[in-house]
Formats: structure tokens, C-alpha cells, sequence
């Protein structure tokens, strides 16, 4: 009922007087429960104060009824009433079920018409209006049966009427509808979820039950062949399923591929290989792990597909090597055969070889190749061929094989010998000692053994009646050439000649190269003063006119020099005078002019002594005195000869500066040409050391012992043994080479030389001494290491090399010790004392320590043990580790620097200067700057080298007010090092001055007078001097005087082979040496020595009739010449001889004899 409605009238029913229940305050209290209702005491009617709710004042179901109990007190006189009012239910509340999803779980397996409980729906509500029936959704499966209970409550049971199928239909969804009876009905719903469990009722099956697969050869292993995915429609464990293979699968197969029983996955196991097996086959079965287990089998078939995994393979059947390289084209040089185990394209190969080789191949059958020759071959230009055989397949990617043969060409003597010029000029200074060395004139013949054996001659050529050979020799061994005379540049200028060079193949080839020898003059000759002639001596007399102007010519100097153009070069300067101030002399004309007029003061006589150097080293003078005299005349003395020089009224400061720096220096070069010859006359200290030995190559040749001489064809018998055959001994006439034999023969008297029939040879051995100190290639060794080296990085090999045998051969090296900043050498390097190898010990640091100066010591093991040492200078070479650092300008603030310029700055002036320095060595810190970043480029100009910024133009008004200038600075090595500075520049109005002051400007000299050049000439050729006779002087003092005290020295050259005869007034002969010691005058029958020659030496002169042979000796008449204590003087007479004879000597240097050779 609605608030308000009357329930009933509590004064009608109670028979109570409506009037008075406000007199007796009539109430109205509600047992237990709120105040639904309420009496009107105007009325006496009951009625709703508050909606009633059955189901909330009676909550339980178990009684139909509901009654709310009421109290009605009423006073004067007090009267209670109990009132009961029944409460009618009503159908406002639906059914519900407890939960929104009823979820059952049933086997696919269960049999139809099985029973399932369902929770019932609850309704508040009671008798007709509480639940009275229940409704399912349609569905094929189930169906729904309506009970009441005991209490009257109606519940339904879920019947299964069909046959479930997990795998048709996992799930049922299913809507239970409970509905109640009232008027009008109300109803709730619920879900019923049915879950179908599985069985085990479906067995795994494949997709495709006959499989093909192709998988290419070589696969890697545990690759992918396939993944088998066998299904099974039931779940859980039911549907969980291995893979195996089944007994039809061959062991080998299952060796090669992997099963994986749980995916299925079949991957490569083994190494598959086309050429072994191209099919495999295998049956694959899949079972669940049901109760039950059910299994399903596919059948697969891999096919091997072919890749190119072989390499081709050749083989060299036959290979010719070696070949001449005059082989005929198309000769087979080599036979290749080819194979390739693959098959299709893969199995097909190619063969061939370089395309810049003078081959070619040629297929003779079925994978066999001939390699012949298809273009001349020269093995001076290439001596062998590395011929690479490259065999290829042609499979994709395709494969190849190679096999490198080295063809060998063996040498005909098919090249002419070649100088590497084809003309020589050689020049030789005049007054040269004869047998001097002119030059070595080597060619070079590119073939083999004796057909690059070279011998040279001179092609003989007669000048003014005088043969080449008599001016010069070659030898013929290494092409060395000789000068045989001394020349003279002022008589002979030079020589055109050709030298021939002969190879000695079959048959044997040559070559000429032309040869020009220019005598390079000395200055061996003096000036010769010409002008003014001399009457009377060296004093010349002049006569000039006392009013001569300034600048007049008083004399002329002229001298003259027979010497080349160089050293012919005249200067002239004033060696006395007797007034300075009055005379002055060109030093390149040698006029002699006033400088002033004469004064009252002056002397009526003066002595001008005038010197005449020429332009040598050292320089020769000649003097000339002239005596002058003034007379009152008024003469005019060589006033028209020449214009008079300008004047120079001021002697500048730079004059004064060079006229004081060429004086230095010419005192410098004095003294130091004093200090030359003082150096130069000191005898050199003889030496008690034995004379040197002769270090030629020993001939092979045999010599033959004649009456009282030694006749033989090889020079060098001379220099070693005098055989005295009267009296039976041979006698060793200097040191011999250790270690050498020399077989002697002996032959009677009389028979010919070639005779040795009856020789009685004899064998002589020399043993070793330590008489040799060990020798380095060099004297000063310079090694040069990069900073920052490794420790124990090797520096150098310090070999040294001892000519002794055994013990005395076998070297020890050391460092002799030498601190340096209390720091050991030993400290810094090691060497290994066995083979010189030469290692640092520390890393370096340029910047720290640039070099080491120390010796290395080489020691033999002899008894006594030599040694020597070598002076090594180790140089630090710099690498760029140290990056330029920015020192102006000054950054106050991180890296900006803020400059400010006037606005009115003129085109090209100074706005800023960066200057970076780097502590690196020179050449990595050269600097050089640029712009990295800059506000307006046509405004600002950067020097790359001195780093000046400037203006490039005048600031307008549409330039920026304020600039940035980032500034790069590189150095120069390699990677360079950078630094930057930001210039943050500003314009001003105001007038600033910026920079002006920073720089002045260098004086300017409009003039450079003609003496200021004439001091600079001299001041630079007297320096030039000085710094020529140092030079001079320093080789001299480092040049070792060769001396010994107990012979003489030994004679080095190689003595000719050939004889020397004396004709009508010479002695014609192809050995230079005999020139320097005779000359024969056969007319007036004399010997003359020419050159002092050693002490004690023996000479046989052997006289001959004219017009016989050389080798004709029986009629000579042999004559000894003895050399007493000192040496002859040179053009002393020596010898006279018949004036129809000639003359056969033989010579023996530096020997001391025996006794028996001795009075």
C-alpha cells in the first residue's frame, strides 16, 4: 500500500469517541519493527506511514502468514488495546539462482538419459508467488525434469537424452529459466555451462601420409628437413604425441636424420653426400599417451639434390722444365688431365691459365690438356714462369683447384753487353798522380755464367802520334780505368775515346760506349800583372797633375791568368797605400781613382802597392808598386778613359756593419789556413805494424823458375817467391794469405816454359794466427727509431768479420759503458754478444731524449784476443703525440675570447692574432690555421702560417654588430692534432686602435748602393772560403797516416801479366807500374829511375837483342840491380846498357831479403 492509504478506523472498530482521543492522548507503538503505521487522532483512522515490506518484517518461509503487532494506549483512564495487523504477500520478488553460471563437467563416454542436479532458483515471495516451475533452452542434448521437494520447493534435475562428442562439440551453453506463480508471473535465469570431458577415441593422424622432400647435399648438420605435425582431436594427455621411426627404417637412414620425438622435427645428422646416397626412405609413426594408445604412420621419401661441393681436380702428367729460351713455338711444355666428381653442369669443368703468359693450353681428348709455347720467350726479361693451372666447374657458386708449376728457362747468349750510359764524361784534375782511378766503367750483360762474363778493352785510337793505351788503361777484369801519365789542363783539355766490352759466350758479344775525359783545371798558375808595363822591376812611376778632380783615373791595373775561366777570375784590392782617404781601386777593372782633390796638406808622393788575386783554392796574387807623383802641371791623367762613379758623401751604418763582418771573416779564414798548413807539414807517425799484405785474388796459374829470375805469366808470382835455382831454395818475399796453398814446379835449364814433364811438384800450406782485428762494414753507424718503440724491439745488426780461421773467426759483441744523466747504457739498450742484434730496452719519448752517442765493442777469441769498436748514434725520430696548444690569444672564460674592433677598421687591417705552439719535433709542429667557423666569410681573411686575422673589406651598415670566429690550428703530422679557439669579435663606434701597435713597420731602403753589393759579394765569397778550408782541414786531420816502420809499404795494384820491352827511346809497355819506376834511354843505353822506389828491393834486368822476342831469353843477359839504404831520387841514372839492347825486368816490392840476396 501506498504512505497515507487507511488501513482501518481504530475509533469505530474500538468504539472510542473521536472526540476525546486528543483529551486522552490516544498513541500508537509498533512491537519490534519500525513505525509502518500511524493513528489520526482527529479521525481515529489507521494508515500507512511507511511502506511495508512482507519479505523484510517476515524473513523466514515457514509460516504463510505475517502479522505486525500493534499497541494502542490511550489515558484518563488508561486504556491498552493489542491490535495485530496480518501483512498480505504480494509478487514482487523474482526468482534467482545463488550463482549466474552452473558449470558441470560431463565424459564424453557418459550414456544417454543420465541424471545431473542443478541448483534451484530461491524466490522471497511465498505460496503461489514463490517458484513454481523451471524451463531449459532448447538444445539437441539435454532436457530438464521438475521435482518438488518435502518443503515444497521445486528443484530440476539436467537429463543427457543424446550421446556427447568432445571432438564435435567441446562445450554446451545451455539457459535454465526458473519461473514463479504469480500474477503476473515473475522468472530469473542462470547459465548452464556443460563441459565435455575427453576420451581417448581418436587416434594421431598426418596431413599427408606419403611425403617427397628434396634437401640439397652438405647440409650443416641439425639442419631443418621437416617438421612433422601429426594431430589428435582428443586433449590432455590423449593428444600428446611421440615420434619414432619404425622397423622398416634403415639404421643408415636413421644415422643420417634426427627424429625429434616430441615436435616431430626431422633434422640432418651425418654428412649427406649426393655421390654416396641420392634416395633415403623412412616411416615415421605418431602415438598419443592415452590409456589406450592409438598410433598413425607416414611414409617419407628425401631425395639427395646435387650441389657443387667437389672441387675439380687436375693432374700434371708431364711437365718440361728446364727449357732453353729459344724453344720452338707450339713445343708441349706440360700435359694436364681434369676431373670433378659432381654431375650436371656441376661435373662440367674449364681449365686455364694467366693471360699475360707466353702459353697457351690445347685440348688433346677428353679432359686432357696440352700447354705448348705460343710467343717467343726471353729469360732476360722474365728467367722463370710460375704457370698457374686453374681448373673451374661450372656450378653455381662455381669451384675451382690450382696447381703452380715453375718452368725454368736455361740461357743463350743472345744479349750484347750494355753500359747503363751510353756516353761517359769523366773528369779528372790536372796534375793527377799516374794510375790514378778515373772512374769504374761497368756494363752489365743480362745472360748467364759465361755468357755474362765481361772483359773490357780500349779501342785503341792515336791523338797527336800518341796511342790511348800509352794515356790510359783498363782493367779488364771490373772495367776500372787508369790514367798512365799526369795531365795538364793549360797543354791537354780533354779526350775522346771508346771502350769496348766483350762477353765471352759462343759466340761472343759486344758493346762500346764513347768516353770523354775533361781535365778539370787547378789553379796552379799566377796571375801576371800586364798593365802598367814595368820597366824597371815591380815599381811603376806615375805622374798626375796636383789639380786633378775627384774621381779621375790615375792608373789601370790589368793582369792576366792562363788558368780556366773560374780560377782566372782577377780582383784587385790595395795591399798598401800611403792616404786611404785619397785613392780608391775597382777590384773588378783595377782603376785607381781620386776620391778627393788634392789639399795643400797632402804629400807630393805617394806608394800605392796593388795586389792581383785570382779566383783559386787556395788563391795565387800577383803585386805590382806603383810610386805616384803630384806636379803643378795641369795634366790630366786618364780622365777620358773612363766615366767618373757617383759619389757617396755618407758611409752608412750598413756599410760600417759588412765592412767589420768581411774583416772578421777574412781574419777567420787566416788563421785557418795557417792552422791547414801547419797540419798538412807534420809527419805522420810511422807505424811498427807489419805491411800490409796483398789482398788480390791468388792466380791459378802455374809458374816456371828460369837461370836467376822468375818467368811466368801471372804478375803476382813476383810479389810472393824469387826463386834462386843455382842454389836450390825459393824464398817468400812478402806475407802471404793464410790458409793458401802454391804449387811449385821446378824444370831443368834450357827447355821451354810450357815444359813440365819433368816438374817435381811441391805443396806449400800456410796456418792461421790471429794477426786480424775484427772489422765492421762501417765506422759510424746511424740507427733511427720511431718514440714510443716497444720494449725489446730489435734496433740493428752490428756484424763485424774477422779473415782468421777457427777460434780466432768466432766475435763477441758488448756495449762499452757510458752514462748519460747518471743513466747506464746497459740500462737502455742490449745487444746479444753473439750476433751483434741490437735491442732497446725502454720505450722513448723524443720530447725527453732526441739521441744516444756510444761504441759497440767486437771481440775475436784468439790468444791474445783482438777487437775493435764502432761508434753508434741512435736518433729519436719524432711521431705527432702532442697536440698543438692555443697560447694567444689569452682565454680568460673556457675557450671564447671576446675581442672589440672600431667600426671605421680600414680594408686589411690586424683584428686578431692566434699563435699555437706544438712540442713536437719540426716538421710535425709546423702549424698551420683555418677557418673551421666564421659569421660572414667575405669579411675576415686568415694567414694559414702566421695566423693573423684581418679585415677583407670596410664594415657597411649591414654587417652584424658581432661576429664569431672559430679558429682551427693543425700541425703537420700524420694524423694531424688540432686545437680551437672562438673568437667572439664585437664592433665599436668609438675610434679603438686595435692591434696597430702590436708590430712595427721595418725601415724602408730606397737605395742599395753599389758598395753595400761589393761588401756583401765579398763578405759572402770570404765565408764561402772559411767555410771550404774547414771542410778541407777537418778531412785532412781525419784521414789515418798509413806508415810502418818495419818495411815498406807493399804495393796494392795489380801487377799486369803482360812483358815490358824498351824500344829506340822509350819503354813501351801495357803495364802502367813500369812507367813510374823506369824509363829506358836504350840509345845512350841507360836505365833511369823515375820514382823513389823501397830499400833493399831487387830488380833483374834481363837485356835482349833488338828485334827478337819477348819470350826469347836464351841469348839475354840477366843483370841484378840492388837497392841500397834509402831511395833513389827520381830521374837518377840508374843502369847503363848496350844501346842495341832491350830490356826484360823483373820486379820484387817491399821485401827483405835474405843474406844471400843481400852485397
Amino acid at each position: 500500500m501506498k504512505e497515507g492509504s487507511v488501513v482501518a478506523n481504530l475509533a469505530t472498530d474500538l468504539s472510542l469517541d473521536v472526540k476525546t482521543l486528543n483529551q486522552r492522548k490516544m498513541r500508537l507503538d509498533i512491537v519490534a519493527n519500525k513505525k509502518y503505521l500511524d493513528v489520526n487522532k482527529e479521525t481515529g483512522e489507521l494508515y500507512v506511514v511507511e511502506k511495508i515490506d512482507r519479505e523484510y518484517i517476515c524473513n523466514t518461509k515457514s509460516s504463510a502468514s505475517c502479522y505486525l503487532r500493534l499497541e494502542v494506549i490511550l489515558e484518563n483512564p488508561l486504556r491498552i488495546f493489542n491490535i495485530e495487523v496480518e501483512i498480505l504477500d504480494m509478487n514482487d520478488n523474482a526468482p534467482q539462482f545463488r550463482r549466474d553460471a552452473i558449470h558441470l563437467d560431463i565424459s564424453e563416454a557418459t550414456p544417454k538419459g543420465e541424471r545431473f542436479s542443478l541448483s534451484n532458483a530461491v524466490d522471497p515471495d511465498v505460496g503461489t508467488n514463490s517458484v513454481k516451475t523451471y524451463h531449459l533452452s532448447e538444445n539437441d542434448f539435454f532436457n530438464i525434469e521438475v521435482q518438488t521437494g518435502r518443503d515444497g520447493t521445486k528443484f530440476a534435475n539436467l537429463i543427457l537424452k543424446k550421446s556427447l562428442d568432445r571432438e564435435q562439440q567441446a562445450v554446451h551453453n545451455l539457459i535454465l529459466t526458473a519461473v514463479d506463480g504469480g500474477t503476473p508471473a515473475r522468472s530469473g535465469t542462470a547459465r548452464v555451462i556443460v563441459h565435455v570431458l575427453d576420451t581417448n577415441d581418436n587416434a594421431p593422424s598426418f596431413e599427408n601420409t606419403h611425403l617427397s622432400i628434396k634437401i640439397m647435399e652438405n647440409s650443416p648438420i641439425g639442419s631443418l628437413v621437416i617438421d612433422l605435425n601429426a594431430t589428435d582431436l582428443d586433449e590432455g594427455s590423449n593428444s600428446d604425441i611421440t615420434y619414432s621411426y619404425s622397423l622398416y627404417t634403415s639404421e643408415k637412414t636413421q644415422e643420417t636424420f634426427k627424429l625429434n620425438p616430441a615436435t616431430g622435427e626431422i633434422t640432418v645428422k651425418g654428412m649427406l653426400n649426393y655421390e654416396d646416397f641420392k634416395i633415403y626412405d623412412m616411416e615415421v609413426i605418431a602415438t598419443d599417451k592415452g590409456t589406450n594408445s592409438l598410433s598413425g604412420q607416414c611414409t617419407i621419401k628425401i631425395l639427395i639434390g646435387d650441389m657443387n661441393d667437389n672441387h675439380p681436380e687436375l693432374s700434371i702428367k708431364s711437365f718440361l722444365t728446364p727449357v732453353s729460351e729459344n724453344i720452338d713455338l707450339n713445343t708441349v711444355i706440360a700435359v694436364v688431365s681434369v676431373s670433378d666428381k659432381d654431375s650436371g653442369d656441376n661435373g662440367v669443368v674449364d681449365l686455364h691459365i694467366p693471360d699475360n703468359m707466353p702459353f697457351k693450353l690445347r685440348e688433346s681428348s677428353d679432359n686432357y690438356y696440352e700447354l705448348v709455347v705460343s710467343e717467343p720467350l726471353d729469360r732476360e726479361k722474365v728467367p722463370e714462369y710460375d704457370i698457374t693451372f686453374t681448373v673451374t666447374d661450372r656450378g653455381s657458386p662455381p669451384l675451382s683447384d690450382n696447381e703452380t708449376m715453375t718452368l725454368e728457362l736455361l740461357d743463350v747468349n743472345d744479349n750484347v753487353p750494355q753500359f747503363p750510359q751510353s756516353f761517359y764524361t769523366i773528369r779528372v784534375m790536372e796534375n793527377n798522380a799516374p794510375e790514378a782511378l778515373l772512374s769504374s766503367l761497368t756494363a752489365f750483360d743480362p745472360d748467364l755464367h759465361e755468357n755474362q762474363y765481361l772483359v773490357y778493352f780500349i779501342i785503341e785510337k792515336e791523338i797527336a802520334n800518341t796511342s790511348m793505351s800509352m794515356l790510359f788503361s783498363i782493367n779488364p777484369e771490373n772495367g776500372n780505368l787508369y790514367a798512365l801519365k799526369t795531365f795538364d789542363y793549360e797543354i791537354e783539355k780533354d779526350f775522346l775515346f771508346h771502350i769496348e766490352a766483350r762477353d765471352s759466350g759462343s759466340p761472343p758479344l759486344s758493346s762500346n760506349v764513347t768516353v770523354h775525359i775533361i781535365i778539370v783545371d787547378q789553379n796552379d798558375n799566377a796571375p801576371v800583372i800586364v798593365s802598367p808595363w814595368r820597366a824597371q822591376g815591380s815599381v811603376v812611376e806615375e805622374k798626375i797633375p796636383r789639380s786633378t778632380d775627384k774621381g779621375s783615373l790615375v792608373s789601370k791595373v790589368i793582369a792576366l791568368d792562363t788558368d780556366s775561366v773560374h780560377n782566372s777570375r782577377i780582383t784587385y784590392q790595395f795591399l798598401q797605400i800611403t792616404d786611404a782617404t785619397l785613392f780608391s781601386l775597382d777590384q773588378y777593372n783595377g782603376e785607381i781613382r781620386t776620391m778627393r782633390m788634392f789639399s795643400y796638406k797632402d804629400s807630393r808622393h805617394h806608394r800605392l802597392v796593388v795586389v792581383a788575386k785570382d779566383n783559386g783554392q787556395p788563391a795565387l796574387s800577383a803585386t805590382v808598386t806603383i810610386k805616384l807623383s803630384t806636379v803643378e802641371t795641369a795634366m790630366k791623367a786618364y780622365s777620358d778613359m773612363t766615366e767618373v762613379p757617383l759619389e757617396y758623401d755618407i758611409f752608412s751604418d750598413l756599410n760600417l756593419y759588412l765592412v767589420i763582418g768581411l774583416g772578421s771573416v777574412s781574419f777567420l779564414l787566416l788563421i785557418t789556413i795557417l792552422v791547414t798548413i801547419v797540419i798538412k807539414c807534420q809527419k805522420p807517425k810511422s807505424s811498427k805494424t807489419a805491411p800490409p799484405c796483398r789482398n788480390s785474388v791468388i792466380s791459378e796459374r802455374n809458374s816456371t823458375i828460369a837461370d836467376s829470375t822468375l818467368v811466368s805469366n801471372d804478375a803476382y808470382w813476383y810479389s810472393l817467391f824469387l826463386a834462386e835455382t843455382r842454389k836450390g831454395k825459393l824464398v817468400v818475399r812478402q806475407p802471404m794469405p793464410k790458409g793458401s796453398r802454391y804449387i811449385v814446379s821446378s824444370i831443368p835449364r834450357g827447355t821451354g816454359l810450357t815444359d813440365t814433364s819433368d816438374s817435381a811438384p811441391s805443396t806449400l800450406q800456410l796456418l792461421d794466427v790471429n794477426d786480424n782485428v775484427p772489422q765492421f762494414p762501417q765506422s759510424f753507424y746511424t740507427i733511427r727509431v720511431m718514440e714510443n718503440n716497444a720494449p725489446g724491439a730489435l734496433l740493428s745488426s752490428l756484424t763485424a768479420f774477422d779473415p782468421d780461421l777457427h777460434e780466432n773467426q768466432n766475435l763477441v759483441y758488448f756495449i762499452i759503458e757510458k752514462e748519460i744523466a747518471n743513466t747506464s747504457m746497459s740500462m737502455l739498450f742490449s745487444i746479444n754478444p753473439e750476433n751483434g742484434n741490437l735491442y732497446a730496452l725502454k720505450t722513448f719519448d723524443y720530447e725527453i731524449e732526441k739521441d744516444f752517442l756510444f761504441h759497440i765493442e767486437a771481440r775475436d777469441s784468439g790468444s791474445p784476443p783482438l777487437s775493435s769498436n764502432v761508434t753508434v748514434h741512435f736518433i729519436i725520430v719524432d711521431q705527432n703525440d702532442n697536440a698543438p696548444v692555443i697560447v694567444s690569444p689569452w682565454r680568460a672564460h673556457g675557450s671564447v675570447v671576446e675581442e672589440k674592433i672600431p667600426r671605421s677598421t680600414d680594408k686589411g687591417s690586424l683584428v686578431s692574432k692566434v699563435i699555437a705552439l706544438d712540442t713536437d719535433s719540426v716538421h710535425n709542429s709546423r702549424i698551420t690555421y683555418q677557418f673551421l667557423q666564421i659569421t660572414d666569410a667575405t669579411l675576415f681573411s686568415l694567414d694559414q702560417y702566421n695566423g693573423e686575422i684581418r679585415t677583407m673589406r670596410m664594415f657597411s651598415y649591414k654587417d652584424s654588430r658581432h661576429h664569431r670566429l672559430v679558429v682551427v690550428a693543425k700541425d703537420n703530422g700524420q694524423p694531424a692534432l688540432s686545437a680551437t679557439v672562438t673568437i667572439k669579435l664585437s664592433t665599436v663606434e668609438t675610434a679603438m686602435k686595435a692591434y696597430s701597435d702590436m708590430t712595427e713597420v721595418p725601415l724602408e731602403y730606397d737605395i742599395f748602393s753599389d758598395l753595400n753589393l761589393y761588401l756583401v759579394i765579398g763578405l759572402g765569397s770570404v765565408s764561402f772560403l772559411l767555410l771550404i778550408t774547414i771542410l778541407v782541414t777537418i778531412v785532412i786531420k781525419c784521414q789515418k797516416p798509413k806508415s810502418s816502420k818495419t818495411a815498406p809499404p807493399c804495393r796494392n795494384s795489380v801487377i799486369s801479366e803482360r812483358n815490358s820491352t824498351i824500344a829506340d827511346s822509350t819503354l813501351v809497355s801495357n803495364d802502367a807500374y813500369w812507367y813510374s819506376l823506369f824509363l829506358a834511354e836504350t840509345r845512350k843505353g841507360k836505365l833511369v829511375v823515375r820514382q823513389p822506389m823501397p830499400k833493399g828491393s831487387r830488380y833483374i834486368v834481363s837485356s835482349i837483342p833488338r828485334g827478337t822476342g819477348l819470350t826469347d831469353t836464351s841469348d839475354s843477359a840477366p843483370s841484378t840491380l840492388q837497392l841500397s839504404d834509402g831511395f833513389f831520387h827520381t830521374e837518377a841514372l840508374f843502369l847503363t846498357f848496350t844501346s842495341t839492347c832491350d830490356v826484360k825486368i823483373a820486379m820484387t816490392a817491399c821485401t827483405d831479403l835474405p843474406e844471400e840476396y843481400g852485397e
